[in-house]
């Protein structure tokens, strides 16, 4: 593989990641893979010059492909041994990686952190920040917050909270991709329904906790989703909630009675904290979160990274 005039660095050199790769540098990289382990994806490997290594000393890794479900930006990830950080080599294999893609790429970085700040240094923006929403069990709040709830619901004989065992199948898978859809319209579009319902519908439904999800049904139809997912185990687990139509009459209401059963099941068990996984766009969960007794989670940013034309455009600015 060429290297361009960034790459220029006496002895560097970087080339598609083998399968050989994946053997010797594993354990350091955990997750190095072949270059085309998956249908239009790429891995590549920096090396230098060692005495001691024929092909060169892996010094680092990076990996790029389409996101399926977000077609605007790719996925892209990579990571230098802390031992030669600093020396341009991350600068030269993500603009290697750029190379195979015209969209923006994205990443996940804590913010302050030193991922955070070399990605800033190649202009990267935040064009979505999450705080880490983790619910105190262990609070009594949390398990007067459900009281209320349920208590609130007693009038209302139109809505059934019901656990996704209770519920056919492809209807929850339907109910997921149609959340799916409207919870990320607005900041990360994504592809056809027929083209996601397989990822974030059939996935996600085959990666929880089944006796554990609850659902909201009214008039036979699936109003609110809360999924309990399959890791982590123990006494901190993880999950989602919101209202399976942005705009429902009754979806703040609901969404509200899926999270109570969820926290009334994860207290019986025994679990201590509940982390969320959801943005603060989350028009029903955001508001209904900031009611809950938190435990201080820290935040993360989702980042664009410049590649394809937003990159010509700001090295011509």
């Amino acid at each position: 593989m060429r290297d361009g005039a960034e790459n220029a660095v006496a002895g560097r050199s970087i080339r598609p990641a083998t399968a050989a790769d994946r053997g010797h540098d594993g354990a350091r990289f955990s997750w190095l893979q072949p270059d085309g382990w998956r249908e239009g994806c790429r891995a590549l490997v920096v090396t230098v010059e060692d005495p001691d290594v024929r092909e060169g000393l892996v010094i680092g890794v990076g990996r790029i492909g389409p996101n399926r479900v977000h077609p605007g930006r790719d996925m892209a990830e990579l990571e230098i041994d802390p031992a030669h950080r600093r020396r341009g080599h991350g600068t030269a294999l993500l603009r290697e990686l750029g190379r195979f893609s015209g969209n923006p790429l994205s990443d996940r970085v804590v913010p302050g952190s030193e991922r955070d700040q070399f990605l800033r240094s190649l202009g990267a923006h935040v064009y979505l920040p999450i705080p880490i929403l983790s619910v105190d069990l262990t609070d009594t709040r949390t398990a007067a917050w459900c009281t209320t709830v349920r208590a609130a619901r007693e009038s209302d004989e139109s809505v059934r909270v019901a656990r996704w065992t209770d519920l056919p199948r492809e209807q929850v898978i339907d109910a997921l991709t149609d959340r799916y859809l409207w919870q990320h319209a607005s900041w990360s579009p994504t592809a056809s329904r027929k083209t996601i319902r397989p990822v974030v519908g059939e996935e996600f439904y085959d990666e929880a906790v089944l006796e554990h999800c609850w659902a909201t049904v009214r008039e036979g139809r699936i109003t609110a989703l809360v999924d309990l997912y399959d890791e982590p185990v123990g006494p901190h687990r993880e999950g989602s909630v919101e209202a399976v139509d942005s705009a429902g009459p009754h979806s703040r209401t609901d969404v509200a009675l899926c999270l109570a059963a969820l926290l009334t099941d994860l207290r019986g068990l025994g679990v201590h904290s509940l982390d969320l996984d959801n943005h603060p766009t989350d028009p029903h969960a955001a508001p209904l979160l900031a009611t809950l007794p938190l435990l201080e989670a820290g935040q993360v940013n989702l980042v664009e990274i410049p590649n394809g034309l937003t990159a010509a455009l700001r090295g011509s600015a």
